[in-house]
């Protein structure tokens, strides 16, 4: 009897799945108002979804034009922003030891001191608005977005541009020429990706610039963002295009660095030498020259292993994966709520009625559960299928 009663299983269940799927067939078509607000609004959060990921995909997924990734280290563990002097209690470094600004002497100091790196550079960690027009197209002036950046700046991304050069260490030296570089969606949106916009000249705050080259297609910038600087333009040109006289102030915390590590060197002591080369830097500075900065840089801490991974695409792709998965799952779990909810608000009376012939809680839950979520299910093959 026993071996009859397992072979009988199989068949039972499937009986019950079908009369499950029977059911909430029936159900979708009796409320059709409901069915088609369910397919609907499931139709939406995919549509929605497959657009984030079509985003997501030509932004960040497609493979960077940034050369070995994962060589690429951030000094500094923060996103703090953007142009201060800054104090003990607002330099990050009080709780934690975290840290990210840093004033263009200590990149300088570093540049001379750590032979570890291949190249170390330098960039605004907050970006800039300036006024630019194009003396070639007579357009009228407009706001656009800037990033000072140092002269290897794309030289440690191993960049290559799409037209012209990008800046060399000479464009970012007191009294050079003014120049900068354009991305390469101003340069296709509002040019029209015309070649002889490279070396033409624009009128940036009010001063002669020549634009010496169009960034890669896919390069967004150091911070991966959708909407990248219009312009590059070299650091030492602030004071002439900003008359702000900060560059070289003594603590003026204003720049993120990136540095490209050389093959073979182990990182913790490299960080050593970094943490104490950094502290060596700002102990004499203001925001750390009190009792309360010392004891906060004393906690200093530059880098970590981790964070090289952060700049190469497989550790993109496992957040966004992950960001996807769970949206997903919400997804699911609203749908199923949803529907959950609405069938046991109408099917109170049927619910009482079956409770009072004898039917116990949990066969009445498990139905209740059962039919939602073949209701889900088949409202969402429905929302796939539109």
């Amino acid at each position: 009897m026993r071996a009859q009663s397992h072979e009988q299983r199989p068949s039972f269940f499937l009986g019950t799945l079908l009369q499950d799927v029977s059911y909430a067939l029936r159900q979708l078509r009796k409320n059709r108002g409901f069915t088609v607000t369910a397919v609907l609004t499931l139709a939406l959060g995919i549509g929605a979804n497959a657009a984030i990921f079509t985003l997501v995909n030509a932004i960040l997924l497609k493979n960077l034009p940034v050369v070995d990734p994962s060589t690429l280290i951030r000094i500094g563990n923060t996103n703090e922003c953007c142009v201060n002097y800054g104090t003990a209690e607002d330099s990050g470094a009080v709780d934690d030891g975290s840290y990210a600004l840093f004033d263009t002497d200590t990149w300088q100091q570093l540049q001379k001191n750590a032979p570890e790196f291949e190249e170390l550079a330098a960039m605004q960690s907050g970006l800039g608005t300036v006024i630019a027009r194009s003396d070639k197209t007579q357009e009228a002036a407009r706001s656009v977005t800037g990033e000072f950046v140092s002269g290897n700046y794309f030289r440690t991304f191993g960049l290559q541009p799409s037209v012209g050069r990008l800046f060399t260490d000479a464009d970012n030296v007191i009294g050079a020429p003014l120049v900068a570089v354009m991305s390469y969606n101003t340069w296709q949106n509002n040019y029209a990706g015309d070649p002889s916009i490279v070396g033409s000249t624009f009128w940036i705050n009010t001063k002669a610039v020549t634009i010496t080259g169009i960034v890669p297609k896919d390069f967004f910038g150091d911070r991966l963002s959708s909407s990248p600087p219009d312009f590059y333009l070299p650091i030492e040109s602030v004071p002439v295009l900003t008359s702000r006289t900060f560059v070289h102030e003594p603590g003026m915390r204003w720049l993120y660095i990136i540095g490209r590590v050389k093959p073979g060197v182990a990182m913790a002591p490299l960080q050593a030498k970094i943490t104490e080369l950094v502290r060596q830097s700002l102990a004499p500075t203001k925001p750390f020259s009190g009792e309360q900065g010392k004891r906060a840089l004393a906690k200093f801490q530059t880098f970590d292993e981790q964070i090289a991974d952060s700049f190469t695409e497989d550790r993109m792709i496992t957040h966004l994966m992950t960001l996807f998965s769970i949206l997903a799952l919400l997804l699911a779990n609203l749908g199923l709520y949803g529907v959950t909810a609405y069938t046991v608000a109408r099917r109170t009376s049927e619910i009482g009625i079956r409770m009072t012939l004898g039917a116990n809680r949990c066969s009445v839950v498990s139905m209740i559960m059962r039919g939602a979520m073949l209701q889900t299910a088949i409202s969402l093959g429905a929302a796939e299928y539109r």
